[in-house]
């Protein structure tokens, strides 16, 4: 086992993960970044993504994130999201019916318009192919 740190996801109603971990693999706009124990202090956005972390007993945990802010500090790290689900708390349906939705949308969507059903659409197929 290597090095931990203070690994907390959470969401506006709870927290998803509060434990130590190795490393997480979040993704901002710049590509996929990876965090280890003793990361220099810094603060990241993040797009929709399938997220993944080694926990601290070297198991490794996938869930999605939807856009989040992450908080590097002192050894710890913070994940603020507004949604995080583990694969077996994915409705699958209803990520289907939201991806099918957006993707409607687009086809009219006004320029300013684009932005928010793109993200919407982000956010549906990483759900979806996390529950596969």
């Amino acid at each position: 086992m290597g090095k931990t740190f203070a690994l907390k996801i959470v969401t506006p109603s709870h927290d998803v993960y509060d434990g130590n971990a190795e490393k997480i693999f979040l993704k901002n706009s710049s590509g996929e970044l990876e965090i280890l124990a003793n990361h220099e202090n810094m603060i990241t956005s993040t797009v929709p993504y399938i997220t993944r972390f080694l926990d601290d007993k070297g198991t490794e945990q996938k869930l999605f994130i939807s856009s989040a802010i992450v908080y590097v500090s002192d050894g710890n790290v913070t994940v603020c999201t507004d949604a995080a689900e583990f694969p077996e708390d994915i409705d699958f349906d209803r990520a289907e019916k939201a991806k099918d939705r957006a993707e409607e949308k687009l086809k009219n969507a006004e320029d300013y318009e684009r932005k928010i059903y793109n993200l919407a659409l982000a956010r549906a197929v990483e759900r979806l192919k996390l529950k596969k």
